[in-house]
């Protein structure tokens, strides 16, 4: 069951009266998803205008349609609902739904992890509704929580930024009781500028945190715990981190190319929790640390967490394994790449014993350090012991010339694929990874 189940559901938190009361099995703002008995939310973006594609989805079978169109205002198909502004009806909606949520909502935002440690602590609580697939944006956000069950004793919503005020409009709507900043880091630069931009945009979140509620943040940089600690004086502060200052720390570290083992030390806990989990890299510690400190915050018992952990599997992560071309091992990191998650993922690739290759796209939304921010990571990569760098799109020939001899920069697809084709052997584990606007998982499939 969904918190929109029928059209009845959708008119109470709409605010719209609906005549055509009929059951809603899927809700979608892409066409392609639509099936019978759909929601369709017709959408104008940058690229595309949903509402060029009304028709299209009742005759797909939508049973009700919300469109901003003029030519739709007077319309008399009572499956056709005219709305001024659709994001203004989602934000309406989700805003609803909220109000009269029982359960407990979590948020989570920063530079990267947010995707993992969203998916660590939906797996570790039972009776959940969660983030849909990478939904985090002003759009994301409502769907995931029209999709949700009205039974469910938690929200897991991941909330993303581009630009300053996203957090802040995204936060407003769910207003969460527990908030979790993953880090901060560079990303987003072309608009943020700088790390005290991407600071301020993820710090947005702490204004809308629950009177009593908790945000969970790094400890590993002071200078930001002074400054968020200043914004609220009636929320509770948790910090996570390698160091023994935070109030959840990692000890007894032990990196392995299957998975982690590590325990959760805290003056907060009567003794250190034992983590055994498969799911692998050392940046990951922190992203468990961040989850386990959302389960103690609900008042869970900790030992249960370390159970959770070991008995999920974590196939949804960001970094998927499998085999691959002529019996290599393949890290699908594919999804999104700024300079600290990248730097995270070839520690993540340095700990196999294999010869070792990053293909890499470029890094985009960088700003004016980009050409440099690419010749760092190549220079890491070779630091870090990586056999090969292969990298495809115009600013990664600067992380070739920080790699030095033993990259390859290709302009072209065709010729990539080829390669890889050609050289890649069971004696590789290749990870590939790059921003969402270079779609690097069309190299998977060569």
């Amino acid at each position: 069951m969904k918190f929109i189940a029928n059209t009845a559901d959708l008119s109470i938190f709409l605010g719209i009266p609906i005549k055509k009361h009929q059951p809603i099995k899927s809700i979608s703002s892409d066409t392609r998803a639509i099936k019978k008995d759909s929601l369709f939310i017709a959408i104008k973006g940058k690229n595309f205008d949903g509402n060029d594609f009304v028709e299209e989805a009742l005759a797909k079978g939508a049973v009700v349609v919300i469109t901003d169109h003029q030519r739709y205002k007077n319309n008399i198909n009572k499956r056709i609902i005219y709305v001024d502004d659709t994001i203004n009806a989602l934000k309406k909606i989700s805003q609803n739904i909220i109000k009269d949520y029982q359960g407990s909502v979590i948020a989570i935002t920063g530079s990267n992890g947010k995707t993992t440690t969203t998916n660590i602590i939906a797996k570790t609580l039972r009776n959940n509704s969660k983030t849909l697939k990478n939904f985090n944006n002003e759009i994301g956000v409502p769907l995931s929580i029209m999709n949700a069950s009205p039974k469910s004793k938690y929200l897991v919503l991941e909330i993303g930024a581009s630009k300053f005020k996203d957090i802040d409009y995204l936060s407003r709507i769910i207003k969460p009781y527990i908030g979790v900043i993953t880090n901060i880091g560079n990303s987003h630069l072309e608009i943020l500028k700088n790390i005290d931009g991407v600071f301020k945009v993820k710090s947005e979140i702490i204004e809308n945190i629950q009177k009593k509620g908790f945000l969970i943040i790094p400890g590993d940089n002071r200078k930001h715990l002074i400054k968020w600690r200043k914004i609220r004086s009636d929320i509770q502060f948790i910090t996570f981190g390698i160091n023994i200052d935070s109030d959840f720390y990692a000890e007894k570290v032990k990196i392995k190319s299957n998975g982690l083992s590590f325990t959760i030390s805290s003056k907060l806990l009567k003794k250190s929790i034992l983590i055994n989990t498969s799911i692998e890299g050392e940046h990951n510690i922190k992203n468990i640390l961040a989850a386990f400190a959302v389960y103690f915050c609900l008042g869970k018992e900790p030992n249960n967490f370390s159970e959770l952990l070991s008995n999920n599997s974590f196939n949804n992560l960001r970094q998927i394994k499998s085999k691959w071309i002529k019996g290599s091992t393949l890290i699908d990191d594919t999804y999104n790449a700024n300079p600290d998650s990248t730097k995270k993922s070839i520690d993540l690739l340095s700990n196999y014993q294999k010869n070792t290759v990053l293909l890499l796209g470029d890094m985009l939304e960088l700003g004016r350090y980009k050409n440099k921010f690419h010749k760092d990571i190549g220079k890491y990569a070779k630091k870090k012991g990586i056999n090969l760098l292969l990298g495809y799109g115009n600013l990664t020939e600067h992380a070739i010339k920080g790699f030095g001899e033993k990259g390859i920069f290709f302009d072209n697809e065709s010729d990539l694929k080829r390669y890889l084709k050609q050289n890649i052997t069971s004696k590789d584990v290749i990870l590939i990874k790059g921003s969402r606007g270079m779609r690097m998982e069309r190299f998977i499939n060569v």
